[in-house]
C-alpha cells in the first residue's frame, strides 16, 4: 500500500479527480466528507497519515457547531488547529476557493503547510506538490 493521504472536503464529485490523480501516483487516499469523520480519522490513524489535503469552507458538523465558523466559511481553520494537535509535523495542503485574507492569514507562517486556490491547481499539480512536501519532510 502507498502512503496515506487524508482528503477533507465536502465536495464529493470534484474531489474524485484529485483522488484519482493521487491513486495513480501510488497514494492511498481516505476521503472524509465532513469535519466529524475527519477528526475521528485523524485521532485513530494519526501515526499512519503522511499528508492532509484540507478545504476551509465546510459545514461545521457536531464538533464545531458552537464555534464561530462564519456559517461554514471558516470551519477548516478550526479543523486545522485540531489536526495540528494530533499531527504536528504532517504536511497539510489547504486546497480551497476561499480568498478572504482574514481567513487565509490564519495559515500564514505555519510550518508544513501550503495554501492553494482550487481554481489554480490541477489534480496532477497537487500530486507534484504533495510529492515535494513529503520529500522535504523525510
Amino acid at each position: 500500500m502507498g502512503k496515506l493521504i487524508l482528503l477533507v472536503d465536502d465536495d464529493r464529485l470534484p474531489m474524485q479527480f484529485y483522488i484519482k490523480a493521487l491513486q495513480l501516483k501510488g497514494y492511498e487516499v481516505k476521503h472524509c466528507l465532513d469535519t466529524d469523520s475527519a477528526l475521528d480519522f485523524v485521532k485513530e490513524k494519526k501515526e499512519q497519515i503522511h499528508a492532509i489535503i484540507l478545504d476551509i469552507m465546510m459545514l461545521p458538523g457536531n464538533v464545531y457547531k458552537d464555534e464561530d465558523t462564519n456559517e461554514g466559511l471558516r470551519t477548516g481553520v478550526f479543523l486545522f488547529g485540531d489536526i495540528r494537535k494530533h499531527c504536528p509535523k504532517v504536511p497539510i495542503v489547504v486546497l480551497t476557493n476561499v480568498k478572504n485574507p482574514k481567513t487565509l492569514v490564519e495559515f500564514k507562517d505555519k510550518a508544513f503547510i501550503e495554501v492553494l486556490q482550487k481554481i489554480d491547481y490541477t489534480p496532477f499539480e497537487l500530486v507534484r506538490l504533495i510529492d515535494k512536501m513529503l520529500k522535504d519532510v523525510h
